[in-house]
């Protein structure tokens, strides 16, 4: 644990507080200089407004997409084994080979997503080439792959819901509805608080779908923060510049899981103060 985590962290972080460029010989103290200078680039100002709304919808559809599939798995209906076993299949895709597949398919001249809408009659769409449809066409890919994992482990939260306060509601008269919502939703909210920290996580590290998708472009329209990192180091080769990008990630991201956990004890002690 020494030796390939905290040693690389407490490195890199040393690290940002330096002039740490490949360009000279020698690397220098400067302080907040690299923070300041984080803060004060517009292009870092448009990679944090894009991460923001990536990590914002996303989570959200995973979320709500993955509780609505669980709910459907959960059922009796035909073929549910098989369509449990398939939702195993995207999480295991190496994240490289999902941003390789997804550039193909929504690939302007020969993609395939264009091929059917062509067939179909249906206007084209500028998926990687127009800044919104790109940023729309990372999200879709990271959506494909996450969602899943989210459908699984709602899944097993489901399964292990006691049953007594459920079959009481439905004697009792309650909608489908009103049990999911008055009932299995309270009763899921530790799971779904373990699903939100998971994927505030993991989108403020995405970084192979989108790189080989679009490369942070067009126009640094889908420029994330582990993008904006990864160009300062290797192409600017700006190593400590970047270490300030990728702890201004992880800050970020603590803040948030900070909230997230922070909010629900809050509320609770203000209802018992009142």
């Amino acid at each position: 644990m020494i030796a390939i985590l905290i040693y690389p962290l407490i490195y890199s972080f040393v690290m940002s507080f330096y002039r740490w460029d490949l360009s000279s010989p020698s690397q220098y103290f400067v302080g907040l200089s690299n923070y300041r200078d984080t803060f004060n680039s517009l292009g870092f100002k448009q990679t944090l407004r894009v991460q923001l709304i990536f990590s914002a919808v996303t989570i959200v559809v995973e979320v709500a997409a993955g509780m609505g599939v669980a709910v459907l798995v959960n059922g009796r209906l035909r073929g549910l084994k098989l369509a449990r076993t398939l939702l195993l299949v995207p999480p295991m895709i190496a994240p490289a080979v999902v941003g390789l597949n997804f550039r193909w398919l929504f690939n302007g001249q020969y993609g395939l997503v264009n091929g059917i809408l062509r067939f179909l009659g249906l206007p084209e769409a500028p998926w990687l080439s127009d800044p919104n449809w790109a940023l729309a066409s990372v999200m879709i890919a990271d959506i494909w792959q996450n969602t899943p994992l989210l459908v699984l482990l709602f899944l097993a939260g489901l399964q292990s819901l006691p049953q007594e306060p459920i079959e009481a509601a439905q004697v009792d008269g309650a909608s489908s509805w009103g049990i999911f919502w008055h009932i299995t939703l309270p009763l899921m909210r530790p799971i779904l608080m373990i699903a939100l920290m998971l994927r505030i996580i993991d989108t403020f590290r995405t970084f192979d779908v989108v790189w080989l998708m679009t490369q942070g472009g067009p126009g640094g329209a889908t420029s994330l923060i582990t993008v904006n990192a990864y160009q300062s180091a290797f192409q600017s080769a700006s190593f400590g510049h970047a270490s300030a990008v990728s702890y201004v990630a992880l800050a970020m991201s603590l803040l948030f899981l900070a909230l997230l956990y922070g909010a629900p004890w809050a509320a609770r002690k203000l209802r018992r103060n009142s």
